[in-house]
């Protein structure tokens, strides 16, 4: 009897390992102003946490970013920093979906997905994967934006990034939902 626990103390611990560790991952939960999700920080500008957009990947809550609102050409984005295990690979993931403009507004240039972590004292870049506007999914559909590294310490900073078009009236929005971070040995 005593094995057969072991055993299974030892799957749950296996299965854990890959589980999901980013602090509210579908942005549900409100942080320290409504337009902002618990457990993210953000920059720049309209990138916010929204409850009544539609659609959604997962929940009632969406990050939001609204391109049409944008006027200088600085990106936006949001972050969360972790602890990790050194040496392990991660892979951090995140569903978005694009608003297409109906008039002659410019979209936003792309979604980057980095993965950064702290040596010597500054954010260095682990891994990076861009996407560009035009390949994100629209209407009701999503696109899963993914990109993996190596942690080479136990400090992991996810981000998402959108840089807007660089010039011209701007349109349409992003959305981003159901974020995750697995790593595997």
């Amino acid at each position: 009897m005593r094995k057969s626990w072991i055993i299974i103390a030892a799957l749950a611990a296996a299965l854990s390992a890959g589980a999901q560790t980013l602090e509210n991952p579908s942005f549900e939960m409100e942080g320290t102003q409504s337009d902002m999700a618990k457990g993210w920080s953000r920059w720049g500008d309209w990138i916010n946490r929204e409850t009544g957009w539609t659609p959604t990947k997962d929940g009632a809550c969406i990050i939001g970013y609204h391109h049409w609102q944008i006027e200088k050409p600085d990106t936006s984005g949001l972050y969360q920093d972790l602890q990790v295990e050194a040496g392990k690979t991660y892979t951090f993931n995140v569903y978005a979906n694009a608003d297409r403009p109906t008039d002659a507004s410019k979209t936003a240039e792309n979604v980057e997905l980095r993965l950064e972590t702290t040596l010597d004292g500054a954010q260095s870049t682990i891994a990076t994967k861009t996407y560009p506007y035009a390949d994100l999914a629209g209407g009701t559909d999503w696109s899963l934006l993914s990109v993996s590294g190596v942690a080479p310490n136990s400090t992991l900073r996810v981000l998402i990034i959108v840089t807007p078009a660089k010039e011209g009236q701007r349109g349409a929005a992003i959305k981003f939902d159901a974020a995750e971070l697995k790593s595997t040995p």
